[in-house]
């Protein structure tokens, strides 16, 4: 464990010297992403709604990887874009199904506009360590079955460094405080990864914990992999018909996006 966390250190403390020109023009805004998406609707396994978000996903990424699974009466899909890199490998996720009744804007919608995002950024301008974004499927099912990051863990054999699982972080009251199954297991990287949101955005993130949470990193974390969740969970909409793209912000979104360059381009990270 002390060489993983030392690890990533070295990772963390690579020279701000270097410079990376990242054409953030260039890149489709994760507001763009997060409104087209949402027009879908809701996108409930085994419906046309999943189907049509999941092709929505495909269609943005250049060649993806599409895990597809069976279970609880319906096809699950897991969908990858991995680009290479010279460091250590890391992960940042997202789940994109949503529950029966909820459109799931913020609840599953913020994290895939991001990622999109951030997809189009990296495919301009190749990241310096080995980055996999990952987009979970069944998250969910039955209110947290968890089904694509189960799926996922189960037959990993990649070595991440850790793994950073996003949800809820559209919310235009955006908080977020420490998970608390996160710290009890990785107190050290939930630490260096909160000093990195706090200097981009110290108003939003809070070095706390207030809640325990049983999200995608829950899965991970139970078969060894070195996983964080990374959510607001103050959200009145959460898991209800109201949870619609007007109860989020283009500013949300913007500030995540940034936190996540911060992540995968050495430069930014401190």
């Amino acid at each position: 464990m002390l060489n993983k966390i030392a690890g990533f250190r070295q990772v963390l403390m690579i020279s701000v010297i270097l410079f990376i020109n990242i054409d953030l023009l260039s890149a489709r805004p994760p507001y763009k992403h997060f409104t087209d998406f949402c027009h879908i609707g809701e996108r409930v396994p085994g419906t046309s709604g999943h189907e049509k978000a999941g092709d929505y996903i495909i269609g943005k990424i250049s060649n993806p990887e599409v895990d597809s699974f069976y279970t609880h009466g319906a096809w699950f899909y897991n969908i990858y874009k991995r680009f290479p890199g010279d460091n250590s490998r890391i992960g940042i996720a997202a789940h994109w199904d949503s529950d029966i009744d909820c459109p799931g804007a913020n609840d599953g919608g913020s994290g895939v506009a991001v990622l999109l995002s951030l997809i189009d950024t990296l495919s301009l301008n190749p990241p310096p360590m080995s980055v996999d974004i990952i987009f979970f499927d069944g998250e969910d099912v039955d209110k947290a079955a968890l089904l694509g990051s189960n799926h996922f863990a189960s037959k990993c054999v990649d070595h991440y460094s850790f793994i950073l699982v996003l949800d809820m972080i559209g919310d235009k009251d955006l908080q977020i405080f420490q998970e608390g199954h996160s710290v009890q297991f990785f107190p050290d990287l939930v630490d260096s990864i909160w000093r990195i949101g706090m200097d981009i955005a110290p108003a939003v993130f809070i070095p706390a914990i207030k809640y325990y949470i049983i999200d995608d990193h829950y899965s991970l974390i139970k078969y060894g992999i070195r996983a964080i969740d990374v959510i607001d969970f103050d959200y009145p909409y959460w898991d209800s018909e109201d949870d619609t793209f007007d109860k989020c912000s283009k500013e949300s979104l913007e500030t995540m996006y940034r936190f996540l360059l911060r992540i995968v381009y050495p430069e930014y990270i401190y």
